[in-house]
């Protein structure tokens, strides 16, 4: 079969497609958290419809990889994005009729569920199909999108809730997941094909990750990083209302924030992971991360608190920046969409988990304390990585120079 070339606009529209997906879905999962919080007054809820947002890929993202492999992922892709709009159709009926508001919340956080299962392997399915020889580089830039995205969605959800309530909201996530469908289509990606049953596949893709023991490290590692990402969107909302007192506009550009430090975070990646070895970088910057967290518990002041916030998201973005280029770069073509199944599995059940845990502990501490005693407990599960994670530790591959060519 014949390798598809890809032109430089193929490139752009899957990119700006990404940023256009990655705004949309966090604005739904920030939704799904403020509403039960701020509407409702429910921390405990919003951990639970959370955990839903993640942790449907717990089910449905172990055949999503073997799907992306023998379909197309352009057209799981666009499954995707219908799963995303019932998603947000189902919180605006939640919105607007308050009898029936909990089961259609739940069944909204259901759909952003299977919308995430899908949506995120079939997304790096195909940066791995288009980005041909670029993967180390294009990778770190689709990474950079997804912290953004993660970044910006609050600041976006603050401005349209305050121009047009709930409504505007509901009406820009739909808007956003709309331009990321049109984006994709005409982008001709074939299936690779392949026999066997989806189950079948599924196993040959998890002996493939758990057989080979630098990818096994890599996802062990994705897992501890993306423990925080629970209670980084759960908690951090209650933090900056009650602890910082800021209100709905300055919440969001203190949420905000973490978009800038991740994507700077991004960008140092491959100039620190070429000077002192990928591996080592990756473990050092997860455990800074760690620590910052559990500083930022510790802050009265907005000042120090964006500091220690700060800090979090670069940790955070060098890391997992360093764990996708690991992944795409390492990983063989015909199992990448199984191998990146686990990936996304983990970043989104991880999560879940993590989220609910959040909610729940908020509802005996207050945010800053529960904030000190997560970011303490990560810290150590970061440095016991670092001690034991050797093979990861000492991986030091050949990066390519900076820049990002999406030539035809």
């Amino acid at each position: 079969m014949a390798v598809p070339v890809y032109s430089r606009w193929d490139l752009i529209r899957f990119f700006i497609a990404c940023l256009a997906g990655f705004l949309a879905g966090h604005l739904t999962n920030y939704t799904v958290i403020l509403y039960a919080q701020d509407v409702w007054g429910r921390d405990a809820l919003a951990g639970a419809g959370f955990a839903l947002c993640f942790g449907v890929p717990l089910l449905l993202g172990w055949p999503a990889g073997a799907w992306c492999d023998q379909h197309s992922p352009q057209r799981i892709a666009q499954l995707a994005h219908g799963a995303f709009a019932l998603a947000l159709l189902a919180l605006a009926a939640a919105h607007r009729f308050n009898q029936f508001g909990v089961p259609l919340y739940l069944l909204g956080a259901s759909c952003a569920g299977v919308g995430w299962a899908l949506l995120a392997p079939a997304r790096m399915a195909l940066l791995g199909r288009l980005a041909g020889a670029e993967q180390a580089r294009l990778a770190v830039l689709f990474n950079a999108l997804v912290m953004l995205g993660f970044g910006l969605a609050p600041l976006l959800l603050a401005l349209a809730r305050l121009q047009g309530g709930w409504e505007a909201v509901h009406g820009l996530g739909l808007g956003l997941f709309t331009l990321a469908a049109l984006l994709l289509l005409g982008l001709r990606v074939p299936a690779l094909g392949g026999d066997g049953h989806v189950l079948q596949r599924i196993r040959q893709g998890l002996g493939y990750a758990l057989g080979t023991p630098l990818l096994a490290q890599a996802l062990l590692s994705a897992v501890l990083i993306y423990l925080a990402m629970g209670p980084i969107q759960v908690m951090l909302p209650r933090f900056a209302q009650q602890h910082l007192l800021l209100g709905e506009l300055g919440r969001g550009l203190f949420l905000g924030a973490l978009a800038l430090a991740l994507l700077l975070g991004g960008a140092l990646a491959l100039p620190l992971a070429r000077r002192f070895g990928q591996g080592r970088v990756l473990l050092a910057c997860a455990l800074v991360s760690g620590l910052a967290l559990s500083a930022l518990g510790a802050q009265s002041s907005l000042a120090g608190a964006l500091l220690c916030l700060g800090l979090n998201g670069m940790g955070a973005g060098i890391a997992v920046s360093l764990i996708v280029a690991l992944l795409q770069q390492e990983s063989e073509a015909r199992l990448r969409g199984r191998l990146l199944s686990l990936y996304t599995i983990t970043s989104q059940v991880v999560p879940a988990a993590g989220g609910l845990g959040a909610g729940l502990l908020l509802e005996q501490l207050p945010a800053d304390q529960a904030l000190l005693l997560c970011g303490a407990l990560l810290s150590l599960l970061f440095s016991l990585a670092a001690w034991r994670l050797g093979r990861l530790r000492a991986y030091r591959p050949a990066l390519p120079a900076a820049g990002l060519d999406m030539a035809s």
